[in-house]
């Protein structure tokens, strides 16, 4: 089965969308300076784009959301994927050109070892201290989740609740659709492609190499949250500094290599010299014989 194509017209203005300039469009007084050159130069979705956005399943009107209920709907809605289902759709999206199939792997792998938990009070005043989300989130934008699902296949910065359930929710939205020849040698060829970079390789050195794949098709910033995923996912990750697949690790807590790096964790401890987790990879994609574990 395949999923229905996403329509152009709507996919441009999605990618196009700006939930900080929305924010300053909808604020009832004169805008600073700052604020309308934010706008000036980024643009406004207008009301019309956004309905037309909302029409095709692309844009939501902005929410509010407890702590609790995000925790309650990402157990809930992990129950309803499957693993097949998620890693399907991460592999048919290197030739379907389908980003978003690709946004769900990140959330599901650190649903193996979140804990259910209420909002939990700790030293940093008004954020949990299990998971670093605030106990309310009102307005919530999803709509610039879903910015990066299309534009990037990523679960993007904020690796709360909140921004999990909503990325489980739209991946259940989507059919399960097999993996192609082509598929397989090109997620072949990453693997390979990480395998035998030199030791002292760093995660921003990556894409140098991945965008030599024949049939791989990214930007820069496609194949860094390509590479995170797979760190998250504990395909990349360190003797020191694992991934969600076995170890749980407080997102807003995550240890940085530097003060300058805004990698995620934990890729951004991974050199060449760590190389592919095989029991990790054996787990996502050990049920695949076309590839090479």
């Amino acid at each position: 089965m395949l999923n229905k194509p996403v329509d152009k017209k709507a996919l441009k203005l999605l990618v196009q969308y700006d939930s900080v300039s929305q924010s300053y469009a909808r604020l009832k007084r004169p805008l600073e300076p700052d604020e309308q050159e934010w706008i000036d130069i980024r643009g406004v979705t207008s009301d019309e784009e956004f309905a037309y956005l909302k029409e095709q399943g692309l844009a939501f009107d902005p929410v509010d959301m407890k702590h609790d209920e995000a925790v309650q709907k990402c157990f809930e809605y992990v129950k309803r994927c499957k693993k097949s289902h998620v890693t399907d759709l991460f592999l048919s999206s290197f030739t379907a050109e389908r980003l978003d199939f690709r946004a769900a792997l990140a959330p599901f792998a650190m649903m193996q070892t979140m804990p259910d938990h209420g909002f939990t009070k700790y030293s940093a005043p008004g954020f949990c201290a299990v998971c670093s989300a605030a106990p309310v989130y009102n307005d919530m934008d999803t709509t610039d989740w879903n910015v990066d699902r299309y534009k990037y296949g990523s679960i993007g910065s904020l690796k709360v609740p909140y921004v999990i359930q909503f990325h489980l929710a739209q991946h259940l939205q989507l059919a399960q659709q097999k993996p192609t020849a082509d598929d397989f040698r090109i997620f072949n060829a990453i693997l390979d492609t990480l395998r035998s970079v030199d030791a002292k390789t760093k995660p921003k050195d990556l894409h140098k190499e991945l965008k030599k794949i024949e049939g791989f098709k990214a930007t820069n910033d496609q194949c860094r949250v390509l590479v995170e995923a797979l760190g998250i996912a504990g395909i990349l990750e360190t003797e020191e500094h694992k991934g969600y697949l076995t170890h749980y690790t407080n997102p807003g807590l995550a240890p940085s290599k530097s003060h300058s790096s805004d990698w995620a964790y934990p890729v951004d401890f991974w050199t060449g010299a760590d190389g592919v987790n095989k029991k990790a990879l054996a787990f996502w994609f050990g049920d695949y014989p076309e590839i090479r574990l």
